[in-house]
């Protein structure tokens, strides 16, 4: 076809197009006031219209595969007309969209790489099943609308069965795109074996034979096909004149096929079809200024055209020529390059003149090498120069417009590359159509960015997003729509959009209503985790009810997050409502505003990690987490609620991996801690102490105690928190004796009880930050004055206030009330404790010093341990006193220890009262065993020996030894874990006892009752049965004989213990004489006497007791014992880098709680108390 014919041919297509444009509304509007019969009647009459559905026959000459529907119709059509049939009789819907598909028909090939087919395949379902596709082809089972028949084949089958799985467990079926594959063909090329003829029905049933040997068939896989008729029916002479199709020569003919042809009655008509669903915006907006509303609601399809990008597998000289059209037209193709043909000489020419500019370079060669190449593809143009140099030309032209500034227009993807893969075909084919796109301005700008965005978010394509939309553009201020940043909000696996769009500046707070929040709940796709978890777990809820109740947020979410976190009133409806319509309380200065709008931003950031967690989206949670200024606390609470979500899920795999997630955010945490430690460690100090009014007042170190964190707890900046804490405001200070060293906890406790040797052991100042020498200006040398003169204060002082915050107890206690004596103005001080200071500052005075000295919770634990040793000398003192006691000391002792319990019930009471996060069960267990001893040593020991004469003496005695017991071994759970060597230990023999020496009690059961029981039987076969022989078989034959090796009734038997009996009638009835009938009491004498057994109490020795009691002893002694201490050395071992963690961990809870104790020890608290 010569240049010039090409040139006319696009010019008659674009004014087609125009005038098919500017008519769009008039003929939408006529057709929709038809209803359907007189539609169906119309494209009947006009057109000569039948429609109805395809029958292929399978390969056993059976016709029961799915029909296929199909639309037989004159090429002349009317595309609105067609437009409103598709949407009418086959209710296709709206297309995100198009993929036409340019491939040949008469140089067909099969695909010889199956890795390639297979991964193509892959890439076409991930388009059709992420968004709205239209495929296009010519509906031939040849080549590519084979492979894409085969593709949807597969889906298709996947889904049936994963439907029949579906209605099997009695669950609705998935929501899934469809699958939308239209083949359009001409009935000239299909008349050998389908005979289309004109009837009266308009729906009828077609069958499809199969397929025969060198024959053209329909792709039985295609969804669609539209079957076009070249010469209309009842057309005029004119009106055939207009449509015929341009004739090809024979040279043509010879190289290729009329529907290979551009030319052809397919081509021709699909061109039509294709860009009429393209209608880019540009050419609707020229004949179209303004669009009636109620149109658009009617109609489903979008007026400004679909997206589409061409893909180009070989080809023809006649696909070449459609490829040149639509190049002009501006719609971008990709191209399989490695396909052969048509594709890889438009790769080479593409490749050449980008790598070469010169314009000699590509006269001399690109030319020479284009024909070649040609002529080396289609042989048939050898004697048709013409031809050859047109499509020369065609090629050169489109390779130099694919490339016109920012827009691309051809993207090629190597079927053969290692790196290029085709599973991900879809990502090629958005990357074309973002690439082709024209940059826009005003209102279509956001028009342009919700359609990209969406076919991004259908296919999860987010770097694509950034780089083809966000970064393409830096100028332009996208603002993102709220229904976009709610589908990657709710879309599986979008999250790295969620992250994308608060890049780009969306603000959540205006976002986040509550019901906003409540819908996000309940338009969850997998409600599963949170129903089983929060709904039924937490709340104790059916989990039945398909959306939230109204008062989700204020009540129930309120109720979930303060049982996973002990943090209370979480979420606010009320200000939550506020602050999305901008709303905010407090300062309406500028700065003011901004400071609640940063507050409200975080605010909205947390509802939205709480939401992630509940519905464990782990990696959602994770992607806002790091946006989040305060990332330290955050993950310290997302770790808190997996860990306690965890034992509420049933399958023992989403157990694990919920912990698993929660380590995750546990060493995020753990992450930011060290790095902050090690860039700031004041900051760092500060923020671990700082209370945190969202998290109820919950200090850093507390929330991480809360969440059981114990790496968190047993980090360097933590540790060094806690000793802080409990030195309080005081440091001990090292003096050199010669070959002596006094140890910090005598320094102490001397300085605590005499007073005076604060003075040259204490510095009071924080540990860490102990000035160098002592504070009084006249004891430091000169140059000490001048070095204390310039001392700073100001990290120092507020680290030190926030520690005497939780280090000093405020009250009217005894000191208090001597201090406000003799200093009046010193009540007015809000801390009791002041900074670190320099020389120029008033030193504390000597009342001050002791009052900051028991203050330290190091004073009141160390004091508190010398006065629970002399509570035990005293103590043991009253067990040991002979008879009744001396009633003195028992009142004192007595007193004693009700000091001790009163004071645990009080700050058990206190933690109660303030929601601590420090354990309260033991502290309740104790304290219900303290006063049960107290009643009974009152009742026993003093008021029943000394008032009611009662003389119990044993049975008070046996109650003061039991409570010795007790009280002596407090020290191991109350004293010696803050030691660290015996802290470790204690916690190393803990498991030891909890794991495997209850695993040892098991097993040890299991043999001394069977052995104990069967040694008695054997030993004693005639003692009567009664509570003294079960204490015999399981106490004094089973345990009993692990400790003592008492074997007297074995070896000699000391009354007759056979059945003597002298004639057969008496063995006969010897066991009814015995019994007493049938009663079974075997408790007569007589009998017994009668057969010669003097007693039944009598024991008889024999080989079998020997051999069950070797039995036991090996069982018990030796392998069970031998077993206990491989498990003892093999726990020692597994937890012995654990206990170091685990001590560092409950040492917190020990320094907290004496952090809040009074100053003063039992029995003397008292006097605090006053």
């Amino acid at each position: 076809m010569p240049a010039s014919t090409t040139q006319e041919a696009l010019i008659t297509e674009n004014d087609s197009i125009q005038k098919e444009a500017s008519s769009n509304k008039l003929v939408n509007r006529a057709l929709s006031t038809l209803d359907t019969d007189e539609f169906s009647n119309l494209i009947q009459e006009q057109y000569g219209a039948y429609w109805g559905a395809l029958k292929f026959e399978d390969s056993l000459g059976d016709y029961i595969n799915d029909a296929r529907p199909f639309l037989y119709i004159d090429d002349n059509v009317d595309m609105q007309v067609l437009r409103q049939f598709m949407i009418n009789e086959w209710k296709l819907q709206t297309p995100n969209i198009v993929i036409p598909i340019l491939s040949t028909i008469t140089r067909h090939k099969p695909f010889k790489n199956l890795k390639m087919v297979e991964t193509l395949k892959s890439g076409i379902k991930n388009a059709a099943n992420a968004s709205e596709v239209w495929f296009i082809t010519n509906g031939l089972d040849v080549d590519m609308p084979q492979l894409i028949g085969s593709a949807f084949r597969d889906e298709n089958s996947l889904r049936r069965a994963d439907d029949a799985w579906t209605k099997q467990a009695d669950r609705p079926t998935k929501n899934r795109k469809a699958l939308t594959l239209i083949g359009i063909v001409c009935d000239d090329e299909i008349k050998e074996f389908i005979d289309f003829k004109h009837r009266k029905e308009q729906s009828q049933v077609v069958k499809v034979p199969a397929r025969k040997r060198d024959q053209l068939s329909l792709n039985s896989d295609h969804t669609h096909f539209i079957v076009i008729r070249e010469q209309p029916i009842g057309s005029s002479s004119m009106n055939n004149s207009e449509n015929k199709p341009i004739k090809i020569d024979t040279s043509d003919n010879k190289l290729e096929k009329l529907t290979d042809s551009a030319g052809s009655a397919t081509n021709k008509f699909r061109e039509h079809f294709e860009s009429f669903l393209h209608q880019e915006t540009s050419q609707a907006g020229s004949s179209q200024t303004t669009t009636d509303d109620a149109d658009k609601k009617r109609s489903p399809w979008s007026q400004d055209g679909f997206p589409m990008v061409y893909t180009l597998v070989r080809g023809t000289p006649g696909t070449i020529e459609l490829l040149y059209r639509k190049i002009q037209h501006e719609i971008p193709v990709v191209v399989l390059k490695g396909t052969s043909s048509a594709a890889d000489i438009i790769a080479f020419a593409y490749e050449e003149i980008s790598s070469k500019s010169e314009r000699e370079n590509e006269d001399n060669y690109l030319k020479v090498e284009l024909a070649r190449r040609i002529l080396e593809e289609f042989p048939a143009l050898k004697d048709n120069n013409v031809k050859r140099n047109e499509i020369r030309n065609h090629v050169i032209s489109i390779v130099k417009s694919a490339d016109q500034g920012k827009r691309k227009f051809l993207t090629f993807v190597d079927v053969n590359s290692a790196t290029a893969s085709l599973s991900d075909f879809h990502k090629y084919i958005l990357s074309a159509l973002l690439q082709s796109q024209k940059t826009v301005s005003g209102s279509k700008v956001n028009v342009q960015l919700k359609r990209n965005l969406l076919l991004t978010l259908d296919w999860n394509l987010p770097d694509l997003a950034l780089s083809e939309i966000f970064q393409r553009d830096d100028d332009i201020k996208y603002s993102i729509p709220i229904e976009l940043f709610d589908k990657a909000l709710l879309g599986k696996k979008l999250e790295p959009f969620v992250d994308l769009f608060l890049d780009r500046e969306f603000v959540l707070h205006r976002y986040l209503k509550s019901d906003k929040l409540v819908s996000l709940f309940n338009q969850a796709k997998d409600r599963e985790f949170l129903t089983t978890t929060s709904l039924e777990g937490i709340l104790g809820l059916s989990g039945d009810e398909e959306e939230m109740p109204p008062n989700f947020v204020e009540h129930s979410l309120n109720i979930i997050v303060k049982r996973l976190t002990g943090i209370s009133h979480f979420f606010s409806k009320h200000e939550m409502d506020c602050n999305a319509m901008g709303i905010y309380f407090g300062d309406k200065s500028d700065k003011g505003v901004q400071r609640q709008r940063i507050r409200a931003e975080k605010k909205a950031l947390r509802h939205l990690i709480i939401y992630a967690v509940l519905m464990n989206r782990h990696q959602l949670a994770k992607i806002l987490w790091k946006r989040s200024s305060e990332p330290i606390p955050l993950a310290l609470i997302c770790c808190m609620m997996f860990k306690k979500l965890a034992p509420y899920c049933h399958e023992s795999y989403q157990r694990l991996l919920i912990e698993k997630q929660a380590k995750e955010f546990s060493d995020c945490a753990l992450g930011v801690l060290d790095k902050s430690f090690n860039e700031d460690s004041m900051r760092t100090f500060e923020m671990l102490d700082e209370k945190h009014t969202d998290w109820s007042h919950m200090t850093t170190v507390e929330l991480a105690y809360n969440a059981d964190n114990k790496e968190f707890m047993a980090h360097a900046a933590c540790q060094k928190w806690v000793t802080r804490q409990f030195y309080g405001e005081i440091t001990p200070r090292e003096i050199s004796w010669g070959l002596f060293k006094c140890p910090d906890y005598l320094k102490i406790i001397c300085c605590a009880i005499f007073i005076f040797p604060m003075w040259f052991w204490i510095n009071f100042s924080p540990i860490g930050q102990a000035p160098p020498a002592p504070k009084k200006s006249n004891d430091l040398p000169n140059d000490g004055k001048e070095a204390l003169e310039t001392e700073t204060k100001t990290d120092g002082k507020a680290l030190t206030e926030r520690v005497s915050e939780v280090n000093i107890r405020q009250g009217n206690g005894f000191f208090q009330r001597i201090k406000g004596r003799l200093s009046p103005g010193s009540s007015k001080q809000q801390k009791s404790i002041p900074a670190p200071s320099n020389s120029d500052e008033k030193p504390m005075s000597h009342f001050e010093e002791i009052q900051v000295l028991w203050s330290a919770p190091i004073t009141k634990f160390y004091t508190n341990f010398v006065a629970y040793l002399a509570f035990l000398m005293f103590f043991t003192l009253a067990v040991l006193w002979p008879s009744c006691g001396n009633l003195l000391l028992d009142c004192f002792v007595w007193f004693w220890t009700a000091a001790i319990a009163f004071e645990n019930t009080r700050v058990a009471y206190e933690k109660y009262c303030s929601q601590s996060s420090l354990p309260l069960q033991r502290a309740v267990l104790e304290i219900i065993v303290q006063t049960l001893f107290l009643a009974l040593y009152l009742i026993f020991r003093i008021i029943g020996l000394w008032n009611f004469g009662t003389c119990q003496i044993l049975t008070a005695k046996a109650i003061l030894g039991v409570g010795l017991i007790y009280y002596y071994y407090r020290i191991l759970f109350i004293f010696l874990p803050i030691s660290p060597t015996l802290g470790p230990m204690m916690i190393r023999l803990r498991c030891m006892i909890m794991d495997d020496f209850f695993t040892f009690l098991q097993l040890f059961v299991i043999f001394m009752i069977s052995s104990g029981v069967a040694i008695t039987a054997v030993l004693y076969p005639h003692y009567p049965l009664s509570l003294e022989l079960i204490t015999k078989a399981f106490v004094f034959r089973g345990l009993m004989a692990l400790f003592s090796g008492e074997m007297s009734d074995l070896k000699s038997q000391h009354q007759a213990c056979t059945i003597n009996a002298t004639s057969q009638t008496e063995k006969e009835y010897a066991c009814m004489r015995l019994s007493h009938g049938l009663s079974f009491k075997y408790d007569n004498p007589q009998a017994y006497r009668r057969y010669g057994i003097v007693s039944p109490k009598c024991n008889q020795t024999s080989w079998i007791a020997w051999f069950l009691l070797i039995q036991y002893f090996f069982l018990a002694k030796r392998f069970l014992t031998s077993l206990l201490t491989a498990m003892f050395g093999l726990t020692g071992a597994r937890v012995q880098s654990q206990s170091q963690q685990i001590w560092m961990y409950n040492r917190y809870e020990i320094v907290m709680e004496y952090a809040k104790r009074p100053r003063l020890p039992p029995p003397f608290i008292v006097i605090s108390y006053i």
